[in-house]
């Protein structure tokens, strides 16, 4: 593997979990005011908005023209789940650390879907290294109550959504980022827009400004996946996720949204070391033509 190719996986990693916390950070400004289904439509209205900004002026028919119109929206069906299991978590009883806790299985479930549906097989190194994370992180959001098992469908949904997002835009590798972008904003907007109204509070000049900065900083995080799945296997590349979770506290800790402790420490520093042993030593970004995707498990929908 050349430096090139390191510098630029590393741009491109850094670039989607810094996007995505700071995403994460903003958002948590508006959840007293509104609800997550409404700040997350008025997200992707304007996710559509930058897109077409940024891209669609010149040539519009390249952001919805794909071959596999029905994948696209089945793939933002999955951008959908992730909040929808989270407010039902919540609404039962479930904490947001045990509903994170056990989100962060979902490089796991990214190294399992990607072997199933990608024909993808991860080393034993990085299935351990993804087992050590989590128990990092498990140790960073804990000590947790032991939920009813049925509760726990909602944080292993969102597990298994953000997995299956992940897993799939490596599928999509081949179609263009900005029609993939499109379709995941479609999909949302589509799939929201009838829970909407029920609850819609008109939101203020700054509020708008601020959901405006949220879909940008997730434009920015979504495009930086799609290269990033693009750029090597997910099965390689599934444990850096856990790289998200020192910016996040960085950033709760700043807007004192969370406190420090000894125990969140030990998790951050347990989940970077694991970050960092997949990249010094398991080279994720390494040329190999062997271990790429065959997305055996998909076909053509």
């Amino acid at each position: 593997m050349t430096w090139n190719q390191d510098r630029h996986g590393l741009m491109l990693t850094t670039a989607f979990v810094v996007l995505w916390a700071a995403e994460e950070a903003l958002t948590g400004l508006l959840m007293a005011r509104y609800g997550l289904d409404q700040i997350v439509w008025m997200r992707f209205v304007w996710h559509i908005v930058l897109l077409y900004v940024l891209f669609g002026r010149r040539e519009p028919s390249l952001l919805w023209r794909t071959r596999r119109p029905l994948f696209q929206l089945a793939r933002a069906a999955m951008m959908v789940g992730m909040p929808a299991c989270w407010v039902m978590g919540v609404h039962r009883g479930l904490s947001p650390a045990t509903l994170m806790s056990v989100f962060w299985l979902s490089p796991l479930m990214i190294l399992a879907l990607a072997r199933l549906f990608l024909g993808e097989r991860a080393s034993l190194q990085v299935w351990l290294a993804a087992l050590v994370a989590c128990g990092g992180v498990f140790a960073l959001t804990g000590p947790h109550s032991v939920p009813r098992p049925l509760l726990l469908v909602f944080p292993l949904g969102m597990a298994l959504c953000f997995s299956a997002y992940v897993v799939m835009t490596r599928s999509l590798r081949r179609e263009r980022t900005r029609t993939n972008l499109f379709y995941t904003g479609l999909g949302v907007c589509l799939l929201l827009a009838p829970m909407v109204p029920s609850g819609w509070v008109t939101p203020t000049p700054l509020d708008l400004g601020i959901l405006a900065a949220v879909a940008l900083l997730g434009l920015g995080g979504l495009f930086a996946l799609e290269r990033l799945t693009a750029a090597a296997p997910v099965s390689r590349t599934a444990p850096l996720v856990y790289l998200q979770i020192p910016f996040a506290l960085g950033f709760a800790w700043s807007l004192e949204q969370h406190d420090p402790s000894l125990r969140t420490l030990a998790g951050v520093l347990v989940t970077v070391a694991v970050v960092l042993y997949v990249w010094t030593r398991l080279r994720p970004f390494r040329r190999d033509p062997s271990a790429l995707a065959t997305d055996t498990g998909f076909g053509g929908l």
